[in-house]
């Protein structure tokens, strides 16, 4: 169910309304409309959805903020990678000893000229 995030464009009734005709049309009301604002002198206070409605947006809301976890993890995992590249790239110990075939039983030294 695909909800508006403008309260303006949701269904609105008013607590007078819901104490007057009852949880059960109200109810009604959430199953035809997905959703309903309930008004208090034409202010919003509430808006009722269905428990299934309700647990489908807390995991939304959830999985949208463990992506953003998992991209700020990336992003620091990048700038530490830069960091070590930077440290073997100084425009010439990294290109040189690319340009060279690797020798077996060679030890490298990090810092240290081929």
């Amino acid at each position: 169910m695909d909800l508006s995030l403008n309260l303006l464009d949701l269904e609105k009734t008013p607590a007078s309304d819901v104490k007057a005709k009852g949880w059960p049309e109200l109810m009604r009301k959430v199953a035809r409309l997905g959703a309903v604002v309930v008004t208090n002198h034409n202010h919003p206070q509430a808006v009722v959805v269905s428990a299934e409605e309700y647990q489908r947006l807390v995991a939304q809301a959830s999985g949208a903020s463990a992506a953003a976890q998992r991209a700020q993890s990336l992003k620091q995992l990048q700038a530490e990678f830069d960091a070590h590249l930077a440290v073997l790239d100084d425009g010439k110990t990294l290109a040189k000893a690319l340009d060279r075939p690797a020798r077996r039983g060679l030890k490298i030294i990090p810092g240290k000229s081929l």
